[in-house]
């Protein structure tokens, strides 16, 4: 076994043990080996980080800077995630699971992304804004954003790294302070970015990164009274807890949460490109993603072809290390989370669908002491089995056949979720033209998981509330000033005078 990491939380740009000084245990799943320990916050450390965010808010250190000197500093963190890229991948690698592959190209570079255009949208963003009809009086009216003081991030441990630069980039570009709780299973990679933050020229308080359970020092953030935002990434049961922690004080909030996304196949579907698709879609990080599309619509003559092409193709995946640059699949990130898909599996299958492929743990020297799971197909599904309705957050596709297009479409619709979806077809119109009708925050055609750092993400209905990235991302994180300004020079000829009949 390697050398465990000892880390320390980060508040006030320091490096502090917890109060109690307690330690958690970092594993990595394909092994269940100690990895790394951090501080075990309690109620005392939450209230030095609160304390230490406002005080730095309240100074206005960082709140006082110009945009151009916060873009600046952003534009400095991107780069040091690019030279530190190596060193975090790995290490989002070794916790949670995803492939080197995935967290070296796509985990590190959103996270850099997310600073990088931060910085350049920032720029663009305007100072002052002005409403769009002139006045009839003689007044001078506009609006400018002003930060919210101390906001709270909670990430989730399956994206942790690109989830905390989603949230701690756009905090900070508006000028406010950020508290970073990263999972439990799944912390370091956050606290390397707050090493990164300071680096970069972010002044001591203004970033702080608590570790610790979510029902204990999540809850305590997200009720405290200093703190006016929350950005929660997490499911939608998370969801309503932290909703109803933030009503006391009535916060700000954007929530993220789950999803159950529809795929839908249309019959002019190019079969390769299905089925490609079709893999991307419920395949990508064991399908520990939010968006993934699990449910898989086929025209029903369509369904035996698409189906035996994605199994032809899943046994070439290679299952294992997730360090290994040749891995395809890595382990689940948890046995919490493994025995949720191996319940969601049972269930499955006794609701009368059948597997088609996989549907267990895998066993051998390479995968018994790790969390390794089998990716799964499953047949004969119906839109009302509860393994196709809930989120299960693992390597399972659910495949049910259709007969047109409106059936297709009203049983996409038929979810309680709205975060993503996606359409396979060589017709561009008539696949836009569906997209429009998906009730979803974001649809893909003919590929899947791709997001943009300057386009928005969000959900419809319960997977979510607010958007992240992009101009929108600005928006969540400030408040907006209206300043309204009479322009007559004396107190007889202002208008509001005859209105209230006061007499000169």
């Amino acid at each position: 076994m390697s050398d465990i990491m000892e880390y320390k939380m980060f508040i006030d740009g320091q490096w502090v043990d917890s109060e109690s000084g307690e330690m958690m245990d970092v594993i990595n799943p394909a092994n269940q080996e100690i990895v790394a320990r951090v501080p075990l916050a309690g109620p005392a450390d939450v209230e030095k980080a609160v304390d230490a965010s406002r005080r730095a808010f309240e100074s206005g250190v960082w709140a006082n800077k110009s945009k151009g000197e916060r873009a600046r500093i952003l534009g400095n963190m991107a780069k040091l995630l690019f030279k530190n890229s190596a060193r975090l991948a790995y290490l989002e690698s070794l916790t949670c699971g995803a492939p080197i592959r995935q967290t070296s190209l796509i985990d590190v570079g959103s996270c850099l992304l997310s600073f990088h255009m931060t910085a350049q949208l920032l720029d663009l963003f305007p100072e002052v804004e002005y409403a769009p009809y002139a006045p009839s009086a003689p007044l001078h009216s506009f609006m400018k954003r002003e930060p919210i003081g101390v906001c709270l991030g909670i990430a989730p441990w399956n994206v942790p790294l690109s989830s905390a630069g989603a949230k701690i980039a756009p905090a900070l570009a508006m000028g406010n302070s950020m508290i970073m709780k990263p999972a439990s299973i799944t912390p370091i990679t956050t606290l390397e970015l707050a090493r990164l933050a300071k680096e970069a020229g972010v002044p001591d308080g203004v970033l702080n990164v608590v570790t610790g359970p979510g029902r204990t020092v999540g809850h305590a953030l997200a009720r405290h009274p200093d703190v006016g935002k929350i950005s929660l990434t997490g499911s939608t049961e998370v969801g309503r807890e932290i909703y109803h922690l933030a009503a006391d004080t009535i916060k700000k909030i954007t929530l993220e949460l789950g999803g159950k996304s529809p795929l839908i196949v249309l019959d002019d579907a190019d079969l390769d490109v299905a089925i490609n698709t079709g893999l991307t879609a419920f395949l990508f990080h064991q399908g520990q993603i939010c968006l993934s599309g699990t449910r898989l619509f086929v025209p029903r003559k369509m369904q035996d072809a698409l189906v035996s092409g994605m199994i032809e193709k899943i046994k070439l995946l290679k299952i294992g290390n997730q360090l290994d640059p040749l891995t395809d699949q890595g382990p689940i990130a948890s046995e919490a989370q493994l025995n949720t898909i191996m319940r969601y599996v049972a269930i499955g299958r006794e609701e009368g669908a059948e597997a088609a492929c996989g549907g267990n743990r895998l066993a051998g020297p390479e995968y018994d002491r790790g969390f390794f799971f089998e990716p799964t197909i499953f047949m004969n599904c119906n839109n009302q089995m509860k393994q196709v309705r809930e989120e299960i957050f693992g390597p399972v596709q659910c495949v049910i056949p259709y007969d047109d297009d409106e059936e297709a479409l009203a049983m996409a619709n038929d979810t309680m979720y709205g975060l993503a979806g996606g359409i396979v077809s060589t017709n561009v119109a008539r696949a836009q033209k569906l997209a429009t009708r998906i009730r979803t925050g974001t649809v893909f055609i003919n590929i899947y998981h791709l997001t943009r750092a300057d386009a928005p993400f969000g959900g419809y209905k319960q997977s979510g509330i607010g958007t992240e990235k992009a101009f929108d991302s600005l928006r969540e994180y400030s408040y907006v000033k209206h300043i309204c300004q009479d322009m007559t020079a004396s107190a007889k000829d202002k208008f509001w005078n005859y209105l209230l009949g006061i007499k000169y």
